[in-house]
């Protein structure tokens, strides 16, 4: 099951939950509000262990998936 990230558009708490399909509902543990907006999340993958980033040729800089470095305006 995929883990989605939400935020509350009532009380503005973020969380994450594992839900059964892309198109479940879920309310807000922090309030219960259901006025819920599923986040765009990236993909993450570790990395070297000593906190630098590498630049491999065409993998872009690493901090928000585009293929390029620049791409995504994160400077």
């Amino acid at each position: 099951m995929p883990i989605f990230e939400y935020a509350c558009k009532d009380c503005g708490q973020s969380f994450e939950r594992i839900v059964a399909r892309h198109d479940s509902t879920t309310d807000c543990p922090h309030c219960n509000s259901h006025r819920v907006e599923k986040q765009l999340s990236i993909f993450a993958v570790a990395g070297a262990s000593d906190g630098e980033m590498s630049m491999d040729a065409g993998a872009g800089c690493g901090r928000c998936g585009a293929p390029e470095p620049g791409m995504c305006q994160m400077e």
